[in-house]
Formats: structure tokens, C-alpha cells, sequence
């Protein structure tokens, strides 16, 4: 690894006259012989004028003298080999490298000590921020340190660095790939793009420091984040690590063990942040509850309640169903529920609370809703004596009770087996209605579908009455150009769902056809070479490829094989994997890579094909698999299999389920979020070409605190009729989306609305409370100190006091150029002339005086 350079080196220049001559001289006689020889040479020279010129007048003589004696001047300058050399000092800094936490448990805000008075809540993250620029510490640090800001998280990246006052200020390193604000310059709510610190402290870009040390990150490892700070920070100049933290560290490298690193270099100072102990709270940490039911059928309700202070107290949690928020838009999904909630109790459970930061889980079986509809359903949690915080005891999740049935064409260039367990799958549940286009079937062929199609839909209207289409290995050159556009435009502007299974038989074949442009253009993922198949045929390869999931990919809920995310990650390390995948190594602008394949020990491949990917094209959804071997999730479990297909069929076709304006759809790529994601919002034009129809939405965002955050909408590059924006889910609870429409023929603006939650990481909920032991412990290793907010709070004099502990670790170092080439051929030449020109004036003189 390469150190992050230090920017506030300075580096200053002297020039030194040195004789090549008197240089090479290495023993002691040989300067003295020099001097003697030439004084013996200036003395002859001057006895032998003094014979010369001893009737000559006393001026005369002593010019000839001088003459003589000049020119032997010059040769002995000459013979010396005068040489001029750049001797160049550098001056570096010491250096202080400031790591600041930014994993998802920063956002938590600690209630107050007991007796204290409560203030305006701030979150951890906020605190740190605030630190560095209200608690002096930056300007502290910089009087006498070059300091790097750092932000860690599961991993560890420079942020900027502060060289000193009234310098100008470099980024440490690009921004990263998940940049919370994106190309849309939106930042988290509180953080301000234009914050600077002290004098000179600035990172570039239009996010600012503060945006970059926002607490996006899913696991906390400050082991490892030590570990990689040591590697690449200037050893010789870095005085002191400070990290602000809460110690809650939950992956990689323990801290002890990088604290025992470090130990031989650099003292460790970290400051706590948060509260040691919490108080006695129960939250509902999440709901789950399907988007979407039919009357009358029987579905469950999961929720998860999270404790502090309260291990094995039984507590009573309710149930409650209402009508939703009329002014809502229709798009199913958790919602935060309001202060005090109202409603029908439907169910009653009583549990016993779990040990500290653990989760404890609820379920309720409910027979069915029978009226049509969005249902706001709501868990409750009747608060226990001794909680203090009460306005986490309940959270709601909107269910729509719809009487539609989703209309699925399945089109397979032949009956594979994903073809045939995907078919059964869907027949067999009444939430489906499918239709079969089979290539290689014969007329009158028998298949277990509502319709067996002879050919593609004809007409417009024909292929409006699908809301997703299934295409297993389809040769798409069947379609004519008028079809094929009939199917992109059925995409973008109808909302159709696309899901394509690539294979081994007719990929080459449309791919490289230029007929089939509009089709390619839908695929999620650039093709890097036709026909090029890990494994051509799936039996010729005896070891399976295992999928390796994005962070993405992780957090997609319509991938998971079980309830949570951590259940579903278990499932899926279980799943051997698959024996081929079509060769796409790089996704679109605007798509989603979720997971890649590789296989075992071939690392010329790089990252690996991707086999699963997806893009919202216009208004509708599309998902790419690399081949068809899903069905091999049956060895596993039957129902993993069911449970996944069903997801990703509803996921593609969620864009016509949706009820929207006649105008315009508002649409985000899920309904549920971990706490730091970005959240990329989309309005997509009726008409495919604008959105708008002459002006220039609005749209809003309402976080759980009831804040208002403005996100810009920007035309995205290369789909007409579709504006984009983004903004970070920096807080948990519920967020809902507003855009407002132009007015239109005199009538107020129409607003589309979705509703989306946010909630923090399982490992992040664990163990949210300040730890710390572990810190006194990293402090007491590396020769630091450690201090706590919690304590008596942070001010410039603590600052001061922390800044003067860090010793100076500056260096001078010396390096001597080249010599100077231009200047020993001048001093040559002026040598030459000055010889030549006091030899020629001794001569003239001679002759004048008539001396032989």
C-alpha cells in the first residue's frame, strides 16, 4: 500500500560553490602540497619580474606582476574544478491521524443521566462532527501536526487532510462508490455541503468532510481500521492516532490485537462516545409484513423488539389494524406510525425481552382482511415500568389488500428445468394467473398454464395485459422491429416487469443480431463477448460456483431466502452454487449488480461474471440471471426455491401494481433500507417523454423527526421522460417521498407519494452502548489516554491539553543535487577569457617597454 502523502511538506534551497579538485582529496598531505606548489609558482613568477623589471618605472613593474600573476590565477581556478550543487532541506511534518466512526450505531441518540436536564437530541455522529470543529480539536491539532481525517466503518478510508492554517486542502482519495450524495450533490439531513472547519480545512468536492464521515456503514472494526491507518500513514512522521467511537466493535481484527501493533509506533487516544449505560427501553426494532394480500387469506405479521435494562420482563405487544392515510400514495410498505396510534386491536402476544441489545421476535397469525385497500397495521408494545423512552414503543407497516391477480407470460426457447419449476411454482399459487409461450412446443400441445400461446402478443393492447414477463433463454429475433419496440415501450412507459434467464442456446444469437437492438438496450448488463460460457454445458464441470453477494445484493429484500437478512445470508453460504453463468462483467449506468460468479481458483477472471443484476428501465423493472439454475435451491429446501421466485416475479412486477398518476410514476428500487443507504428516487413520465409536461417537480422528503429535506431532480443521462435524485436514510424509522407535479390546465399540482423504512443493521443493534473497557484497553497498550464525552463533556482546553501529548515528530532531511552543468561551462568560459585576456596585455606591455 502506498502512504497518503504529506501535503504541508516544505522544502527550501541553497546553492554551494565545491571544488571537483579538493573534493577527491583524501589524504592529508595532498592540500598542503597544492598551496606549496602554487605559492612556489606565484613566488617564481615574482622573482623572475622583479629581475625583469628592475629599470622600469615602480607602477609599470607592478602592473606586469599583477598580470602575470592573475593569469596564474585563472588556470589554478580552472584547475580546480569549481562546481556549483543544489543542497535541498525538506521539512516534514508530524502528523496525527484522526479516525472518526462511522458505522450505523453513531446515529443512536443517548438519553440524558439520570437527574440531568434533557437537551436537544443529538446523535452520536452529530457529536464526533461537532467535536472536531466546536471542541477545538481540529484547530488544536493543526497548530503543531498535519492532521488526516479518516472515516471507518467495516472498512477504513482517508477523507482529507489538514496541512495548517491557510493551506489549501486535497482530498485523501476519491470519493467512494457509494458516496451518500452522489452526482446529485444531496447530503444528509444536518450536514451542511458547505461546512468547513479551522482555517484551510476543506475537502474538495460537493459532499464536504462532514458528508463523508456520515454514519452509513454496517458493522464497526476498529481493529482492522487501526491496522490499515499504521500501514499507510507516514511511519516516521506519525505522532499519534485519535479515534472517536463509540468502542461498540463488532467484525475483523480485535482491537486489542491491532492496539499491540501499534505499540511500537504511535500512542492511541481514543475518545468515547455515547452512553456506558442505557436506559432501561424496549423498541419495536422492525415489522414485516407482506406488501401485498388477497381477501381473505391468511398471512403473518413478524416483529422484533430490542431491549436494554429490561432481560426476562414479560411485556404485552398489540396488534392494532386501521385504514391508511388517505393522502398517501398507494404503495405498499412500512411506514412510521404516528404518536399515538388508533385502530382495531387484532391480536394480543406476550413475550419475555431478551437479553441486552438481542432481539426478541413476535408473530401474529392473522385469518385475513376482506375489504380492498391499503391497511395500516400497527405492533404496540404496552410500556413496562421503569422505560424512559416511550416514542419507540410502537411501529406500523402498510399492507394492500388487492382483489388483482398479477398476469405473468412465461416465453422459453425450450422446457428446461427453470422453465418447468417456475411454471409449477406459479401455477400452484392463486396470486398468478400464467401464460405460456413454449418455441419448441407443438400445436396442441399439453402445459400446466391458464393459456398456451401460438405467438408473441400482437398487439399493444394485448401485451398491456401482462404485468410481468419471464423470458428462459429466448431467441428474441422471433419478434419483428415493431414488436420488439412494442416490448421496450410495454417497459418503460407501461411499467412492465422483465425477468431474463440467460442461457447457453440463443443468447449468442439475438446478441449479436443488430436487429435486436431495442432488447439489448433492456438487458441490465453488458454482454463482454457472445458466447462465452463459464462452463458450457452445466454437467461438465464437477465443482459448483459459489455466489458472492454485493452489499447490494444483501440488502435487497426480494433476494432473501428467509425473514432477515442474516437468516437469508446463512441460506444462501448453504447453497453450493452453479455450473454456468453468461460472461458479463460490467453492469449499465443506472443498474444494480447483486451478485457475481467465479470459478473456484481462477483468478484471471477478475470479479467474477455477474449472475444477478437489475435496472429500473423507465417505469418498469428489469432483472437479469445468468443461467437458469434456481431450481437447484430444491436440494436445499423446496420452499427457499418457492419463496424466491415468488419474490422476484413480484419484484419486477411491482411498477404495475402500483397505482400512480396518470402523469407520472414515483418509484424507488425498495421498500425497506438499512440506516446510511442512499436512496435513489425516480419519477418516470406517462408519455416517455416528459415528466412534467412544461415545468420542474418538487420533490420532499420527511424523515422519522418530522424533518423536510429538498432533493434535487436531475434529468438521468439517456432515458427521456425519467428525473432522478438521491438522498441518505440517515436516521431509523419511517421517511415518506413527496413529489408534486406542475399545475396543470389551471388545477393544482398532483403529488405522488411512497413510503420507505430505514432501520439499523442487526450487528449495529447488538450491542449499541458505549464500550469502554475496550478503549481504556487499546489506550493503556499503545502508551495513550483515553477520555469519554459522557464524563464532563469536550471544550478547547481538553483539546489543548490532548494536542500537547502528541509530541513533534517533524524531520528535516537533506539531499544534494546534480551539479549545476550551465554554470561550470559559463565559469569556464569567463576562466578562459580572463587568462587568455591577462596573458595578451602582459605581451603588449612587454613589447612596449621593450623587455625580451
Amino acid at each position: 500500500m502506498h502512504s497518503i502523502p504529506l501535503l504541508a511538506a516544505t522544502e527550501s534551497v541553497q546553492h554551494r560553490i565545491s571544488s571537483g579538485l579538493l573534493d577527491g582529496f583524501s589524504l592529508w598531505w595532498q592540500l598542503p602540497a597544492l598551496v606549496l606548489v602554487v605559492l612556489l609558482l606565484a613566488g617564481l613568477s615574482l622573482a623572475i619580474y622583479l629581475r625583469d623589471s628592475a629599470e622600469l618605472p615602480r607602477g609599470m613593474a607592478a602592473l606586469l606582476v599583477v598580470l602575470r600573476l592573475g593569469a596564474l590565477a585563472a588556470l589554478v581556478a580552472a584547475y580546480l574544478d569549481l562546481r556549483r550543487t543544489a543542497e535541498h532541506e525538506i521539512v516534514y511534518p508530524s502528523r496525527v491521524a484522526v479516525l472518526v466512526d462511522s458505522s450505523a450505531s453513531m446515529t443512536l441518540e443517548d438519553a440524558p443521566p439520570d437527574g440531568a436536564v434533557a437537551a436537544v437530541p443529538r446523535s452520536r455522529a452529530l457529536q464526533a462532527a461537532d467535536l472536531l470543529e466546536g471542541g477545538g480539536l481540529l484547530a488544536a491539532l493543526g497548530r503543531r501536526h498535519e492532521v488526516s481525517l479518516w472515516r471507518f466503518d467495516a472498512d477504513a478510508e482517508a477523507v482529507a487532510v489538514l496541512p495548517g492554517p491557510g493551506s489549501e486542502t486535497a482530498p485523501a482519495g476519491a470519493p467512494a462508490a457509494g458516496d451518500p450524495a452522489g452526482s446529485t450533490g444531496t447530503v444528509p439531513p444536518g450536514d451542511d455541503p458547505s461546512a468547513s472547519g479551522p482555517t484551510g480545512w476543506r475537502a474538495s468536492g460537493p459532499t464536504g468532510w462532514r458528508a463523508r464521515i456520515a454514519p452509513l456503514g454496517f458493522e464497526t472494526r476498529l481493529g482492522e481500521a487501526l491496522t490499515t491507518v499504521l500501514e499507510q500513514e507516514p511511519g516516521q512522521s506519525l505522532a499519534g492516532v485519535v479515534v472517536l467511537t463509540d468502542g461498540a466493535s463488532n467484525g475483523g481484527l480485535d482491537a486489542a490485537a491491532a492496539a499491540a501493533l501499534a505499540r511500537a509506533r504511535v500512542p492511541v487516544h481514543p475518545l468515547g462516545i455515547g452512553a456506558e449505560r442505557l436506559p432501561a427501553n424496549v423498541r419495536v426494532a422492525d415489522v414485516l409484513a407482506p406488501s401485498r394480500v388477497f381477501p381473505g387469506d391468511r398471512f403473518a405479521v413478524s416483529a422484533f423488539l430490542q431491549a436494554q435494562g429490561l432481560e426476562g420482563t414479560p411485556v404485552r405487544v398489540e396488534l392494532l389494524e386501521a385504514a391508511a392515510d388517505p393522502a398517501a400514495d398507494s404503495a405498499p410498505g412500512p411506514v412510521p406510525a404516528p404518536a399515538a396510534e388508533t385502530g382495531r386491536v387484532v391480536d394480543v402476544v406476550e413475550v419475555k425481552l431478551a437479553a441486552d441489545g438481542e432481539l426478541a421476535g413476535v408473530r401474529f397469525d392473522l385469518p385475513g382482511l376482506e375489504s380492498p385497500g391499503r391497511r395500516r397495521l400497527t405492533v404496540r408494545v404496552v410500556p413496562p415500568a421503569g422505560e424512559r423512552n416511550r416514542a419507540d414503543d410502537l411501529q406500523s407497516a402498510e399492507v394492500e389488500v388487492v382483489d388483482r391477480v398479477t398476469q405473468v407470460l412465461l416465453v422459453a426457447g425450450g422446457p428446461t428445468r427453470e422453465y418447468q419449476f417456475i411454471r409449477n411454482v406459479l401455477q400452484r399459487d392463486k396470486s398468478f394467473a400464467i401464460d405460456v409461450l413454449l418455441a419448441t412446443a407443438r400445436r396442441g400441445a399439453s402445459q400446466d398454464a391458464r393459456r398456451i400461446l401460438e405467438a408473441f402478443p400482437a398487439t399493444t393492447e394485448e401485451l398491456s395485459a401482462y404485468d410481468a414477463i419471464v423470458a428462459f433463454d429466448v431467441d428474441w429475433r422471433i419478434l419483428d422491429p415493431a414488436a420488439q419496440s412494442r416490448l421496450e415501450r410495454w417497459v418503460s412507459r407501461e411499467s412492465g416487469g422483465l425477468f431474463m434467464v440467460a442461457g447457453s442456446v440463443s443468447m449468442d444469437s439475438w446478441l449479436s443480431d443488430p436487429a435486436c437492438g431495442p432488447l439489448r438496450t433492456l438487458l441490465p448488463v453488458e454482454p463482454r463477448r457472445a458466447g462465452q460460457l463459464i462452463v458450457e454445458e452445466p454437467t461438465g464441470f464437477s465443482e459448483p460456483h459459489p455466489l458472492s453477494f454485493t452489499r447490494e445484493g444483501l440488502d435487497a429484500e426480494f433476494l432473501w431466502l428467509d425473514g432477515n437478512r442474516a437468516s437469508s445470508e446463512a441460506a444462501w453460504r448453504e447453497f453450493p452454487g452453479v455450473y454456468s453463468c453468461f460472461d458479463a462483467r460490467s453492469a449499465k449506468p443506472g443498474a444494480t449488480v447483486y451478485a457475481t460468479v467465479a470459478p473456484p481458483g481462477d483468478t484471471a477472471r477478475g470479479d467474477g461474471s455477474i449472475y444477478m443484476a437489475g435496472q429500473l428501465y423507465g417505469a418498469g423493472t428489469v432483472f437479469h440471471l445468468g443461467s437458469g439454475e434456481l431450481w437447484r435451491l430444491r436440494s436445499l429446501d423446496e420452499t427457499l426455491h418457492e419463496r424466491l421466485v415468488t419474490q422476484l416475479v413480484r419484484h419486477v412486477s411491482q411498477g404495475r401494481l402500483l397505482a400512480g398518476s396518470r402523469r407520472a410514476r414515483l418509484l424507488v428500487d425498495r421498500d425497506r433500507y438499512a440506516v446510511g443507504a442512499g436512496v435513489v428516487v425516480r419519477v418516470v413520465a406517462a408519455d416517455g417523454e416528459s415528466a412534467v409536461g412544461g415545468g420542474q417537480p418538487e420533490c420532499r422528503v420527511i424523515g422519522p423527526d418530522g424533518a423536510m429535506l429538498r432533493v434535487p431532480l436531475t434529468a438521468e443521462p439517456g432515458r427521456p421522460g425519467v428525473l432522478q435524485g438521491m438522498f441518505v436514510a440517515g436516521r431509523e424509522g419511517g421517511w415518506r417521498i413527496d413529489v408534486t407535479l406542475p399545475a396543470e390546465s389551471g388545477a393544482d399540482g398532483e403529488t405522488l407519494s411512497r413510503r420507505i423504512q430505514a432501520r439499523l443493521p442487526d450487528r449495529e443493534l447488538e450491542r449499541p452502548r458505549l464500550d469502554r473497557g475496550a478503549l481504556e484497553q487499546v489506550a493503556t497498550i499503545t502508551g495513550g489516554t483515553a477520555a469519554f464525552l459522557a464524563d464532563d463533556g469536550w471544550d478547547d482546553a481538553r483539546s489543548r491539553a490532548l494536542a500537547e501529548r502528541i509530541p513533534d515528530r517533524s524531520r528535516r532531511e537533506y539531499e544534494t543535487g546534480a551539479p549545476d552543468g550551465d554554470f561550470k561551462r559559463r565559469l569556464n568560459t569567463i576562466l578562459l577569457g580572463l587568462g587568455v585576456g591577462l596573458l595578451c596585455a602582459e605581451w603588449i606591455l612587454r613589447r612596449l617597454v621593450r623587455l625580451a
